[in-house]
């Protein structure tokens, strides 16, 4: 009897155990099996939050589960950076990365709270967003060379605006200038309509605001375009150069945006949300939305994100530096 009894009390152990099993991994089949949460650092209505809905709509069609966009902006994104890590690593909360949390704002926010590299993991990359280096026509700046030829003759005298101190179109320009060979006086504003107008008024010389805001001004002659900082020509401007074309590597895709999640989110997540991408860059009404921001679409494995996260931060990580930059 002793022994029917053990032979019992295995067999419920078995059983037991291949339940357990089952549910761990029905569990991780599941998924989602509740609304995926997406943090944004930009305020509502703005082209990242639109970026980030147009994503949530139709990765969450294909993952069978409502993707909630939830905006926190403020602290150059500080505070949509920590209330993702506040979450668990399930693949439930979600942030919206980007070329300023994940690059440039180590160069800004000393100590910066998070570490890119450490505390997060690339699900997808989305878009890249073009600048235009720029210049007000009565400066008789026509070309990139033109720009470097009156800027050497005169280092510091030429003014460049930007939408604020460490913004990506403060430090675009300060990049290329490095990689010219050139020096600028930077003139912050408090947004980018703000430099625009300064430089159209001729307060300042040049600046490099992001495709979709400069494209009116170029159209209207308010504006010379100098170079697209893009992995191409864009259909809009086909005479305008890249960078690339005109000898200045490294600046393909510098305003990029992406999807990332806490650092230790389980793989075959990341790679489920990875493959949404391709439903998203599939849409003609995203096709069609991104085309009238001026925005390129961005596809690619999901270390695609950090990879690129880690070649920026290396190339432009000297001249950042010494900046000396600090946000208050």
């Amino acid at each position: 009897m002793p022994e029917a009894i053990t032979n019992v009390c295995k067999i419920l152990m078995g059983v037991a155990v291949a339940a357990a099993t089952a549910t761990t991994v029905y569990a991780q089949a599941a998924y989602p099996n509740r609304p995926v949460r997406l943090v944004v650092s930009q305020a509502p209505g703005g082209s990242s939050d639109t970026i980030a809905r147009l994503w949530a709509e139709h990765a969450g069609k294909a993952i069978g589960a409502t993707i909630v966009v939830e905006n926190k902006p403020g602290a150059g994104g500080l505070i949509a950076a920590q209330s993702a890590l506040n979450a668990p690593a399930d693949g439930y909360t979600l942030l919206l990365g980007s070329v300023s949390l994940m690059v440039l704002n180590q160069f800004t926010y000393k100590p910066l709270p998070y570490n890119p590299e450490k505390d997060f993991v690339g699900v997808t990359m989305l878009t890249t967003v073009p600048f235009v280096l720029s210049a007000n026509p009565a400066t008789g700046i026509k070309t990139l060379k033109d720009l470097t030829e009156k800027a050497k003759a005169a280092p510091g005298k030429l003014n460049f605006a930007s939408a604020g101190l460490g913004n990506s179109t403060h430090l675009a320009v300060e990049l290329v200038s490095n990689a010219l060979g050139i020096s600028m006086t930077h003139i912050p504003y408090k947004g980018e309509a703000d430099g625009i107008l300064a430089t159209i008024g001729g307060q300042t010389e040049v600046m490099a605001p992001v495709y979709g805001t400069a494209l009116p001004h170029i159209k209207n002659h308010k504006l010379n375009p100098l170079a697209v900082l893009s992995p191409q020509r864009t259909p809009e401007l086909p005479d305008v150069p890249t960078l690339g074309e005109l000898g200045v590597k490294g600046f393909d895709n510098m305003g990029w945006s992406a999807v990332v999640a806490r650092t230790g989110t389980p793989p075959d997540i990341v790679e489920k949300l990875n493959k949404t991408t391709t439903a998203f860059h599939n849409s003609p009404e995203v096709q069609a939305k991104l085309k009238s921001m001026g925005v390129i679409p961005m596809s690619g494995p999901s270390a695609l994100v950090m990879e690129t996260a880690a070649r920026d931060a290396k190339a432009w990580g000297p001249t950042l530096g010494a900046l000396n930059l600090s946000a208050k």
